[in-house]
Order: C-alpha cells, then sequence, then structure tokens
C-alpha cells in the first residue's frame, strides 16, 4: 500500500514540476513566436526567434536535470512523461499566444507579408521551378485568400496539432539527455 501512495505521490510531483516547467518554455516558445511575426516588417531580428526556439530543448533539459539532481530521481520513463507534459504545457501556452496574436494584434499582417514575399521574382522563380505548368500566382492567391479568411479560433486548432506534434517530437530527446542513468 506504501508503494502505490509514494508512486501517485510521485505522479503529482512530477507532474506539478512539468507543469512549472511548461509555463517556462511555453513563454520561450511564445517569445519566439512573438519575435518571428516582429520579424515580418523588422527582418533583422528573424533570427532571434528562430534561436529562441531551439534554445527551448536546452532549457527543458536543464530544468528536468535540476528536479533530478534536486527533488527526485528520473527513470527513463518518468522522464519521458514529464518531458512530454512540460512541452505540452508549453504548446498550449504558445497556442494561446498565437490565438489572441491572430486575433487581436494581427490585421492581415502576416497575409500581407507573405503576399509581399510572393510577389519577390526569385521565389516566383523558384515556385515555378518546382511546379512546371501550374499557375504560381493563382494557386498562392487562393492560399493566402484561404489563409486570411480563416478565423483565428481555427488557425489556432491548426497551431495546437503542430505544437503537440512539436511537444511529441522534443520529449524523446529531452528525456533522453535528462533521465537518471544510475537507477537500477
Amino acid at each position: 500500500m506504501d508503494d502505490k501512495k509514494t508512486t501517485f505521490s510521485d505522479s503529482r510531483q512530477t507532474r506539478a514540476y512539468a507543469a512549472y516547467y511548461g509555463l517556462w518554455v511555453g513563454l520561450c516558445w511564445a517569445a519566439s513566436f512573438a519575435l518571428s511575426m516582429y520579424a515580418l516588417t523588422h527582418p533583422s531580428v528573424g533570427s532571434l526567434g528562430l534561436i529562441l526556439g531551439l534554445c527551448s530543448l536546452p532549457l527543458g533539459v536543464w530544468l528536468m536535470r535540476g528536479f533530478r539532481q534536486t527533488i527526485a530521481p528520473l527513470p527513463l520513463r518518468r522522464a519521458w512523461h514529464m518531458a512530454w507534459m512540460m512541452f505540452l504545457g508549453a504548446a498550449l501556452i504558445c497556442t494561446a499566444t498565437q490565438f489572441v496574436y491572430f486575433a487581436y494584434f494581427d490585421g492581415g499582417q502576416f497575409v500581407r507579408s507573405y503576399g509581399e514575399m510572393f510577389q519577390q521574382p526569385e521565389l516566383h522563380d523558384m515556385m515555378q521551378q518546382m511546379m512546371p505548368g501550374q499557375d504560381i500566382d493563382t494557386m498562392m492567391n487562393e492560399a493566402l485568400t484561404a489563409f486570411s479568411t480563416t478565423p483565428p479560433s481555427q488557425l489556432a486548432l491548426q497551431f495546437l496539432f503542430w505544437n503537440v506534434l512539436l511537444a511529441t517530437f522534443f520529449a524523446f530527446p529531452t528525456a533522453l539527455f535528462s533521465f537518471s542513468r544510475d537507477l537500477p
């Protein structure tokens, strides 16, 4: 009976810390998204958003190693569960940020920026080479029109899907770098 209580307590503790760590990783993802959207009008900060997003992996490993060293050992399965929960929390925070951005702050800037980008001759020629025989202008206009008419709630659901997929993808390497190797 004592083992079950300890396991339940450990599970609650792991979930609680995963949620807390997910907050920090989610803020990192949200800031990365914000910088990426800011880069649409100020291209010089574009790589900062990418770098900040990529820094979420080492941040997650560092947070989970701190948990392992100061609070409780992390077998691989528990480490994977904790990493997955942490990145799911981050995915929810990032999706909420994306919804708020597209619902209240974007005002069509995203579609305008991509429309201008598709008008560049280099990109137009590259896309024509990738899809010979296709009417690139019509196809891009249809895609931009579809995106601009999609409500922010549907965009948020699409972003949520990709964020959860990213969370699932990031969880295993994070667990591999942070689990306790000295457990029996």
